[in-house]
């Protein structure tokens, strides 16, 4: 596909593998005041219902996202692009795949944790049918700052 005589390259979503996890940690560090440290990435690969993306562009890592599903029901638990990737459509990529896989696994609803101070984030997640269901007081650090738990019904659509 071309734009203006620039070929367009769609990222690449695939499975987290071990080797990945020190390079995510790392931009743990960089991209969030409370990052993840690499032992959650350890037992998140180790729990089947936990599942860890990459996302490559033009053959970098551009981004990751995690998810898990139990009960019937999906939770969204890190979406992450690095910074020079942003704006760029990926999170929506990352997202409507995860979203496609809940579905597919039957899952009634998808929750999320999101800090109400990140716009963009809620912007986006708003923009596919999730809305605020109610807040953990003082759930983040590096500010203290409540989640806002957002949930999308996946019978709706």
């Amino acid at each position: 596909m071309t734009t203006a005589g620039k070929i367009k390259i769609d990222p690449v979503i695939r499975l987290m593998e071990k080797k990945d996890i020190d390079l995510l940690t790392a931009l743990e560090i960089e991209i969030f005041t409370d990052p993840w440290p690499a032992e959650a990435f350890i037992e998140g690969l180790a729990d089947e219902n936990h599942i860890f993306l990459v996302v490559e562009l033009e053959n970098q890592v551009a981004g990751y996202a995690s998810f898990y599903m139990e009960m019937g029901e999906g939770r969204l638990t890190n979406i992450a692009i690095i910074p020079e990737f942003r704006r760029k459509k990926i999170a929506k990529k990352i997202l409507e795949y995860i979203l496609g896989v809940v579905k597919k696994a039957m899952c009634k609803y998808i929750f999320l944790d999101v800090r109400p101070t990140h716009e963009a984030a809620i912007s986006l997640y708003s923009s596919y049918g999730f809305y605020e269901a109610y807040r953990r007081p003082e759930y983040y650090s590096n500010p203290t700052e409540d989640a806002m738990v957002m949930v999308k019904n996946l019978d709706d659509e």
